[in-house]
């Protein structure tokens, strides 16, 4: 065998070790996001971030107060089933350690099928329901967000509902 089939060979060996094993280049799917608990999240953009596939990517300046739960927002289409918009409705707010969250969406290709069709600006409001990522608490994917004064939705799943159903929560919150 020469020696660039094993250079070649042990080049791609790395490069999907390393695919399964980071978080920001294994993100395709939910597995690596803990799904058995949507969290609601507010603030404002605070970095141009990156605007393109496979992902975009951005910070968000989290509001110095939340409410308990998320609050009643507009939901889009794909998620206005109640098997998933109780669970949107009454995600408990975060109360990580972070002032800021790195937020993770579809392309843009995707987040323009669904309402998003340009990036967002730096100091423009941002609401999200979604998941922390399990390898890095500071790394938030929305399973749907809320962007500007409207509060205009965004679906942030493929197809009809959550990739996760968690547990109905509480009828106090419903």
């Amino acid at each position: 065998m020469s020696i660039k089939v094993v250079r070649f060979a042990f080049v791609v060996s790395l490069f999907l070790a390393l695919l399964q094993t980071h978080p920001v280049l294994a993100h395709h799917g939910w597995a690596s996001f803990e799904t058995s608990r949507l969290v609601y999240i507010a603030g404002t953009v605070s970095s141009k971030g990156v605007w393109g596939n496979p992902h975009s990517l951005f910070d968000v300046k989290l509001a110095r107060s939340l409410p308990a739960h998320t609050p009643r927002l507009g939901l889009p289409e794909q998620l206005q089933d109640p098997e998933d918009s109780v669970r949107v409705n009454a995600a408990p707010s975060y109360k990580g350690p972070y002032e800021e969250l790195k937020i993770i969406i579809a392309p843009p290709d995707w987040s323009g099928r669904w309402g998003l069709v340009r990036a967002l600006n730096i100091g423009e409001r941002f609401q999200a329901v979604g998941y922390i990522n399990r390898a890095d608490d500071n790394l938030f994917r929305p399973v749907v967000f809320w962007y500007g004064d409207d509060a205009i939705p965004v679906n942030q799943v493929l197809g009809n509902k959550l990739p996760v159903r968690s547990p109905l929560p509480d009828s106090e919150h419903n």
